[in-house]
């Protein structure tokens, strides 16, 4: 009898014991899997953000159509790649995570911040998204797109219904290849008579000269 409960006794504590170390390993293995999701997503957000660092000078802006006709878009981004002649664009990194930009040769200080979310894809390996943070002076999307504001968009919702909004402006795309680095506005989607049409893209390239 005394046998038999000392070896209940014991039974329990080994079980009891490796349900602990095996909860320490839950414990390890988890916050490992943390950590690499964390690292991972850094990468994603400094991979571009990194590529960036220098100076880049304007070198064109133009409406890329997929479909229809844009002309009133066209007349005014021709009369704002005019006045955007000289322009650049500097970029660098302050301590370990904080990436800075300077817009220069224009009469106001235009600075801030920015970071860069990548996608990683094999036909477009250096793309994503790119978001920038004032801190004073103009606004980079608004400097390059500001034309565009109030353009009328569609989506396509779930239910097949066509919700109309307007074009935002604040958070373009970026591709880099070579020397050169492209800002680009997606025009987005109207209903047209014949069905759904991409109308293209608004692309701001710069050439790096440091």
């Amino acid at each position: 009898m005394a046998l038999g409960v000392l070896t209940l006794i014991l039974t329990g504590c080994a079980s009891a014991k490796h349900q602990q170390m095996r909860n320490e390993r839950d414990i390890l293995r988890e916050a490992y899997e943390d950590a690499q999701r964390k690292s991972t997503f850094k990468r994603s957000r400094d991979f571009l953000s990194d590529d960036m660092l220098g100076k880049w000078r304007f070198l064109k802006l133009v409406v890329e159509e997929w479909g229809g006709s844009e002309d009133l878009l066209k007349v005014k981004t021709a009369r704002t790649a005019r006045r955007l002649k000289g322009l650049t664009l500097r970029f660098w990194k302050s301590g370990d995570t904080a990436y800075q930009y300077q817009i220069e040769n224009m009469m106001s200080k235009t600075h801030g911040t920015y970071t860069t979310r990548a996608v990683h894809r094999e036909d477009k390996p250096k793309s994503g998204r790119i978001h920038f943070y004032p801190i004073s002076g103009t606004q980079i999307p608004d400097l390059l797109f500001n034309f565009a504001k109030g353009t009328p968009q569609q989506v396509l919702l779930s239910d097949g219904e066509a919700l109309s909004t307007i074009l935002k402006i604040d958070i373009p795309r970026i591709s880099m290849k070579e020397k050169q680095m492209d800002l680009t506005l997606d025009l987005g989607m109207i209903l047209a008579p014949d069905g759904w049409l991409h109308r293209g893209n608004i692309r701001c390239s710069f050439e790096r000269i440091e």
